[in-house]
């Protein structure tokens, strides 16, 4: 009779409990013998990564100290210096809409001449430099490489001039803009003085519209303190009226000027800022000329002579 204890119990297949010639039964993992098998490249892979710290300080470092500031615009100079030189260079300008900005104004708003390669033009901040202009409404610039800019401006409408405490003339817009120094051009548009005169002005001259009588006359209007516009006619009398011009004081006002006994009076203000009273100031007030206005305001027409009778036979 065969022992159990004494065989070895065999097992067909690949079973669970199959042996393999040649390899133990079970061999657990080694975390020690990983370690030796991934030495050589962990140690490598430590290298790297000390070497990009130590390069990531020495930048930093440089950084802090500014010495890397000079490297990359010395860098920055070659290459602009290199691209100029190949012919990236500004040297043609199409301006179109320009009919009364100053040339040299407008120059120095777009930079030119640019020293530098036209890859390093910024069409951008010029723009903004153009909308800065007060003549300028609308801008546009377009860079063209290598060697073309276009600009195409829309300016605003000159409507009346405007002295400054300086005695500098502007032009102004009808919303009242400081469009740029008159220069001696546009002599026609009506001159107007004092602090806030600018935004009143088209408000003033719509109100003078339909009285051309008038409106030929005016020399200079200044707007005195804000409260009242002090009138300057072509004939050296001043007017003084309210700061909103109606109807009726308008209308007072040609009939004064249209008065002929008026005009013989060598007045120097006619003050129509009261809604019922017209106070006439003379430019010499003496008592001989006061008496002589006076007379010609209150005298009547003289009487017609009475015609003789005629003669002949009543029927």
């Amino acid at each position: 009779m065969q022992s159990l204890g004494s065989g070895t119990v065999g097992a067909k297949g690949p079973g669970i409990g199959s042996a393999q010639p040649g390899k133990d039964v079970a061999e657990a993992p080694s975390l020690f013998g990983f370690g030796l098998t991934n030495a050589d490249r962990a140690a490598r892979a430590g290298f790297v990564v000390s070497m990009a710290f130590l390069v990531a300080t020495a930048f930093y470092g440089l950084y802090l100290s500014g010495a890397t500031k000079s490297l990359f615009d010395e860098a920055s100079a070659f290459a602009d210096k290199a691209a100029y030189d190949a012919g990236f260079r500004l040297e043609d300008l199409a301006v179109s809409g320009s009919d009364n900005t100053p040339k040299q104004t407008l120059l120095k708003a777009l930079k030119l001449p640019f020293e530098h390669s036209s890859l390093s033009y910024d069409a951008a901040e010029a723009h903004d430099r153009l909308i800065a202009l007060g003549w300028i409404e609308t801008a546009e610039v377009r860079r063209v490489l290598p060697s073309r800019l276009e600009v195409v401006l829309t300016e605003r409408e000159p409507f009346a001039r405007w002295k400054d405490a300086a005695g500098v003339v502007h032009v102004v817009d009808r919303e009242g803009r400081l469009l740029g120094p008159s220069e001696g051009q546009f002599e026609t548009l009506l001159l107007f003085s004092g602090e806030g005169a600018p935004a009143e002005a088209a408000v003033f001259i719509e109100s003078l519209a339909d009285r051309e009588s008038i409106r030929s006359r005016v020399a200079e209007a200044s707007f005195v303190a804000e409260r009242f516009w002090q009138v300057k006619l072509d004939s050296g009398v001043t007017l003084k009226l309210p700061r909103k011009v109606g109807e009726l004081t308008l209308s007072r006002l040609e009939s004064v000027l249209a008065n002929s006994k008026i005009a013989e009076m060598a007045l120097d203000t006619i003050d129509l800022r009261l809604t019922h009273r017209t106070i006439l100031q003379l430019r010499e007030p003496t008592t001989a000329n006061r008496d002589k206005a006076i007379a010609l305001l209150s005298s009547v027409p003289a009487p017609q002579p009475a015609l003789p009778p005629r003669r002949g036979r009543a029927l």
